[in-house]
């Protein structure tokens, strides 16, 4: 019985080594936000607004793996919420955003129209800091980029953040 406590006690300490080891492998990859703070922003995905009922929502992903989601309204989740990406979804976003040519887009494609949300699309990667603005007359590839970015994004396991008071 103590043999087998000592080897569940052991196993145990290996995974949470490995979990605080894996997170900091994606801290120190600079291809994931700016050069400082380690825990800098490297995607945010912002929906506003309409008149209407459209989905209105904030994702910020950080560089160690920490997403926050900020339900405004008519979204999938309402509130503060937070959750955890892997490496691979974040190699996953930055490879997509290159291969669209995201970096070398328009800072904002807009006109004379008033009721349409918005999609603001932020990749922040070593010394590249893209911001796009989008509201009319939208390029296919940032409307792909932001129809990939909602399908990795929304199907985290998203967990509500109590309120503070």
């Amino acid at each position: 019985m103590t043999r087998l406590l000592i080897t569940l006690l052991a196993t145990a300490a290996l995974l949470v080594l490995g979990a605080c080891n894996n997170n900091k492998v994606i801290a120190q990859d600079d291809r994931f936000g700016g050069p400082s703070p380690a825990d800098s922003l490297f995607f945010s995905l912002e929906r506003t607004p309409c008149f209407g009922k459209c989905p209105a929502y904030r994702i910020n992903v950080y560089r160690s793996g920490l997403a926050t989601y900020k339900g405004i309204s008519h979204s999938k989740f309402e509130g503060d919420h937070k959750g955890r990406m892997s490496a691979d979804t974040l190699a996953l976003l930055l490879a997509k955003a290159e291969s669209l040519g995201f970096f070398a887009m328009q800072d904002k494609y807009d006109g004379q129209v008033t009721d349409l949300p918005s999609t603001i699309i932020r990749v922040i990667s070593k010394e590249r800091d893209k911001k796009v603005v989008a509201r009319h007359k939208i390029p296919a590839e940032f409307k792909e980029l932001s129809a990939y970015a909602d399908e990795l994004l929304l199907g985290v396991s998203w967990q509500p953040v109590p309120a503070q008071h």
